[in-house]
């Protein structure tokens, strides 16, 4: 992982929407904390460009043809420790967040929001955080609501 001070992070996006890669790479060339290091647009391709390119992290599509995303995940996770890999999506429900978080993914943000709350997600997997963006945090904190928990120390469930 670089230095944030010298070097900027090295991000991979997996998507195979040409019109989000295209917005992200435009708006992550004015970020000098992010470089951007390319697009996967096939998820068959994605080990072993991970391996070819080496990035710090990846922007992975939750709905990429032919492969499930999640499997991949875990395999990055296992192959490639080092490497933070964050999902997003415009499908933003607890099942998947959880499911990307226990795959070992480093966050999950959402396609619905700004590309700009994209980028500080993805600085923030950069400095080491979980990254939820605030569509998904609102998801989260709905779902742990409705599962009877108190929200704030000192509320009673139920």
């Amino acid at each position: 992982m670089p230095d944030e001070m010298f070097s900027p992070w090295r991000v991979l996006c997996v998507d195979d929407n040409e019109l989000v890669a295209s917005a992200l790479q435009r708006r992550m060339q004015k970020e000098p904390l992010l470089r951007w290091s390319g697009v996967v647009s096939d998820g068959s391709a994605v080990l072993q460009t991970v391996r070819d390119v080496s990035p710090d992290i990846v922007l992975m599509d939750i709905d990429m043809p032919g492969v499930d995303s999640f499997t991949l995940v875990e395999r990055l996770a296992a192959e490639s420790p080092d490497v933070r890999v964050l999902m997003f999506s415009g499908h933003v429900t607890s099942e998947y967040i959880d499911r990307a978080l226990n795959c070992g993914a480093w966050g999950y943000l959402s396609k619905n929001e700004d590309v700009a709350e994209l980028l500080q997600g993805v600085l923030k997997a950069a400095r080491g955080e979980i990254a939820l963006s605030r569509e998904a945090t609102a998801v989260q904190r709905s779902a742990f609501r409705r599962s009877g928990h108190p929200t704030h120390p000192g509320d009673e469930a139920g």
